[in-house]
C-alpha cells in the first residue's frame, strides 16, 4: 500500500511540475509578445565598448493609429534587448500632405505598464493616410533622428 501512495504522490508532483512549466511558459510568451514593438529602426552610438547598434522601438496606442488622438511610446534598447537610458526624445510629425507639426517632447513613462526607460508624447493626427514620424533620441551629447512611416486610419 505504501507503494501505491509513493506512485500517486509522484504522478500528482509530476503533473504538478508540468502544468506549472507550462503557465510560466504563456505568462513568458505573454511578457514577451507585449514588448514587441511595432516599429524598429537601427541606431549606432558609442557606448563603453565603442560604437555599438541599438534599436529605437515605436509603439502606437491605438495599435492602429486613427485620426484623432493617439499616444506614442518609445524605448532604445541594445539589439538583445535591453533597455538603455535615454536623456530626451522628441517626436517631430510630418502629415500625408507634406506639413510638419510642432515638436512634441516626451515625458518619461516610469512604469505604469509601459516599457521600461521608455518616453510617451501625447499626439493627434489630423488626416488619414501616410504619416512620419521622427523620433529624436538625445543621449548626453550624441542626437541620432529615426524616421518611421505608419498608416493613420480615418475616423
Amino acid at each position: 500500500m505504501g507503494r501505491r501512495i509513493s506512485r500517486r504522490v509522484w504522478t500528482v508532483a509530476i503533473v504538478l511540475g508540468l502544468l506549472l512549466i507550462f503557465a510560466v511558459g504563456i505568462v513568458w510568451w505573454g511578457l514577451a509578445a507585449s514588448n514587441k514593438p511595432q516599429y524598429q529602426q537601427q541606431i549606432s552610438m558609442p557606448s563603453q565598448a565603442g560604437v555599438q547598434t541599438y534599436f529605437v522601438n515605436l509603439w502606437l496606442d491605438p495599435s492602429a493609429p486613427e485620426v484623432g488622438d493617439n499616444q506614442l511610446t518609445a524605448q532604445v534598447t541594445s539589439t538583445i534587448g535591453t533597455p538603455t537610458q535615454i536623456d530626451r526624445m522628441i517626436f517631430t510629425l510630418t502629415a500625408p500632405d507634406g506639413t510638419t507639426k510642432a515638436p512634441v517632447n516626451g515625458t518619461l513613462a516610469n512604469g505604469n505598464g509601459h516599457p521600461s526607460e521608455s518616453f510617451l508624447a501625447p499626439v493627434s493626427f489630423d488626416a488619414p493616410g501616410t504619416w512620419k514620424i521622427a523620433v529624436e533620441t538625445d543621449s548626453g551629447n550624441l542626437i541620432r533622428m529615426s524616421t518611421f512611416t505608419i498608416t493613420v486610419n480615418g475616423a
